[in-house]
């Protein structure tokens, strides 16, 4: 029984691992975000949403260095999937301006943009779920398969 354990966990893709790890980081962070923001602990939620960006362009560049070459390499003779997967990537970079734009539009947070600055928070948790649930069902299966 346990070799049987042994060897289903060495079969586990440590990318595919490590970036499952970083969506739990980003979620974590995600949700301090939206705790510290409720409280009005707005010196944390901007020390946190750098947290968030820092995972975040981590995240992101480890898909575009190892994830992307692996699977563009591994299908570069089936061209439907080859462009799915550009297509994927492609709407990655879409979500990394908003983030960026959404960092440097809340440098500052307080009372005033409080609100707004939450309800744009929650469309980014809405997009990151989104997101993870695509990567993870179809996305990473591929590198596997």
């Amino acid at each position: 029984m346990f070799q049987f354990l042994k060897k289903m966990f060495e079969k586990k893709n440590p990318l595919i691992s490590t970036l499952k790890d970083d969506h739990q980081k980003l979620f974590e962070l995600y949700k301090y975000l939206l705790d510290e923001t409720e409280k009005n602990n707005f010196a944390n939620v901007q020390n946190g949403v750098k947290k968030f960006v820092n995972e975040y362009n981590k995240h992101i560049l480890l898909e575009d260095t190892q994830l992307y070459v692996a699977l563009e390499e591994k299908y570069k003779d089936r061209k439907t999937i080859l462009r799915t997967i550009k297509d994927i990537e492609k709407d990655m970079d879409a979500i990394t301006r908003a983030i960026k734009f959404f960092e440097k539009k809340y440098s500052l947070i307080n009372y005033e943009n409080r609100d707004i600055f939450l309800e744009e928070l929650k469309y980014i948790g809405q997009v990151l779920t989104d997101r993870v649930k695509l990567e993870e069902e179809r996305l990473y299966p591929l590198l596997d398969s």
